[in-house]
């Protein structure tokens, strides 16, 4: 099961994260994302989420995205966690206008 919110800005996405806290997901199963690395990065220390990180994706696919472009990377990630390639493009669109992708992913 997973669950995919668009926030406009950090409050907002703090609220979504406390929506998937209420129901039921535990923070190792939510993961925050945005455009920009290090926005990432700094929402995901202040939300206390997740970070996308080798343990998820691999030692392998993780020297592989540092060769991609921002985007190549942020599909890569999305794909491993479930997101069909239409719910990728979607939330790569929502990242370029500076909005923050927060998917709750539960493996059942």
């Amino acid at each position: 099961m997973k669950e995919i919110k668009v926030a406009e800005n950090s409050g907002q996405a703090n609220k979504f994260i406390e929506d998937f806290f209420t129901n039921g997901f535990s923070k190792s199963e939510i993961y925050l994302l945005t455009y920009n690395k290090e926005r990432s990065e700094y929402l995901t220390d202040i939300t206390d989420t997740k970070e996308y990180g080798v343990s998820e994706q691999g030692l392998f696919e993780s020297a592989v995205n540092r060769l991609f472009s921002r985007e190549d990377e942020l599909r890569s990630k999305m794909a491993l966690l479930g997101l069909t390639k239409e719910e990728a493009e979607q939330c790569v669109s929502e990242m370029k206008q500076e909005r923050i992708v927060i998917i709750a992913k539960k493996d059942r």
